[in-house]
């Protein structure tokens, strides 16, 4: 079990939800998925699975220095 959330820049939760997948690859293909159906992509995110293990992460200021 996976879990997705996403950020706006001043880091109010708009996306929190849950992620079923095997594998970690599987869960970030959902999870951009979910991102893109959302129109999120560019907004701070993560994607961690249930032991607490970091999978994904895109941060704002990672967004901001490549704008």
């Amino acid at each position: 079990m996976y879990h997705l959330t996403v950020y706006d820049q001043e880091g109010n939760k708009l996306v929190d939800e849950a992620i079923e997948a095997k594998t970690d690859d599987e869960a970030q293909k959902k999870g951009h998925a979910i991102l893109n159906e959302k129109e999120y992509r560019n907004h701070p995110f993560r994607i961690v699975h249930s032991a607490g293990r970091l999978v994904e992460f895109q941060s704002h200021k990672a967004k901001k220095a490549t704008s």
